[in-house]
């Protein structure tokens, strides 16, 4: 069983208590924090508590008023328009961040409804979209993510999420839950993780990877081979192909998720499921957080809602079986009771969604 760790602020008034996994591979891992700093943070947010009132919410207040003042940030030095690009679908929206902490150059436009948001970058024009991913090679999964985005030390982390996937695999709503015969691809396999754990569980699995670097360490590690390229390349000779597709944290990095999810309904057979994770707009993390919200990232090239991304999946004739969401980054603060409720409320820091080809 997973050790557990507590923490108390300097009075005594903010309490921690989480596995050490959470706290480490959960907290520190995504606020880019070590111990010393967690403590740093935990005393700052100690005094601006005082201020707040009691519960939960000023509890998490006073932990993104603490964060936000430890990590200044300054958006683009030259005076932008207000106007701002449409977004994937063509939707009007308004600025929401002005930049985003992880690459200060970049912000986040969000939908007039609420329910989508687009990476955008400052121009004399004004707000513009930003469709073009970055490089998805080495330095993205083993390099510094400060330089490159992405990871560091991916391969390091082969453990846990290989436990990961497995638990994944187990959650798929097959009809009925069975190996046999069924064949599955996973887009942005990776290093091939999720794939383990299907092989595992006696399911045929494709992967598609666009980078060469993560395909190379999928054969290294499974033996697995992986096509490349995008679905695109291939939505042609995979028609009607798939009992499961998976999207597992991806499509987040596609610029046109309407005509993305097209191509996954294709490649279903019919009956297929496609299993989407995708971080979640409404969140108390991204109102907490604002610009250090960790799913804010230059790689992100669309965000959605529950709504945004049933409403998406719809247009492509792709049936809600269950959409959930999940949180753990605070859980340590305010308990299983409250992050049951923003569950509940499909308010999770992550979407996990499965929609059926009809």
């Amino acid at each position: 069983m997973d050790e557990t760790v507590s923490f108390a602020s300097p009075s005594g008034l903010i309490v921690y208590r989480d596995s050490r996994d959470h706290f480490q591979n959960g907290l520190l891992r995504l606020l880019q924090l070590d111990q010393p700093s967690f403590a740093t943070w935990l005393a700052r947010a100690d005094d601006l508590y005082k201020d707040e009132g009691a519960g939960d919410q000023a509890v998490i207040d006073a932990l993104g008023r603490a964060y936000r003042a430890m990590r200044p940030i300054s958006g683009p030095e030259v005076t932008v328009p207000s106007s701002v690009a449409r977004g994937p679908g063509g939707e009007p929206g308004e600025l929401w961040q002005a930049c985003i902490a992880e690459s200060p150059s970049f912000g986040v436009a969000r939908s007039s409804d609420g329910r989508v948001g687009w990476l955008v970058k400052p121009s004399s024009a004004g707000w513009i979209r930003e469709c073009e991913p970055p490089a998805y090679e080495e330095p993205y999964f083993e390099g510094d993510p400060a330089t490159a985005g992405g990871y560091g030390d991916y391969a390091a982390q082969s453990s846990w999420r290989l436990e990961k996937a497995r638990r994944q695999v187990g959650e798929i709503p097959w009809t009925p839950h069975s190996g046999t015969g069924l064949r599955a691809l996973d887009i942005g396999s990776g290093y091939g993780f999720f794939r383990k754990a299907l092989d595992e569980d006696g399911v045929a699995h494709d992967g598609l990877e666009i980078s060469a670097h993560a395909r190379a360490m999928a054969r290294r590690l499974y033996g697995f081979e992986t096509f490349a390229g995008t679905l695109a390349d291939h939505r042609h000779e995979w028609r009607d192909r798939y009992d499961l597709i998976t999207l597992w944290d991806m499509i987040e990095h596609v610029a046109a998720p309407g005509g993305f999810l097209g191509d996954v309904a294709s490649c279903l057979r019919p009956g297929g499921l496609v299993g989407i994770k995708t971080p979640n707009l409404d969140c108390p993390e991204a109102e907490i957080f604002g610009p250090h919200y960790h799913s804010l990232k230059r790689e992100h090239l669309v965000y959605f809602t529950a709504d945004g991304l049933r409403a998406a999946a719809a247009d492509q004739g792709l049936d809600v079986v269950e959409i959930s969401s999940i949180s753990h980054l605070l859980a340590g603060f305010v308990g299983a009771t409250t992050i049951a409720e923003w569950a509940s409320s499909l308010r999770g820091a992550d979407l996990v969604a499965y929609f059926r080809r009809a």
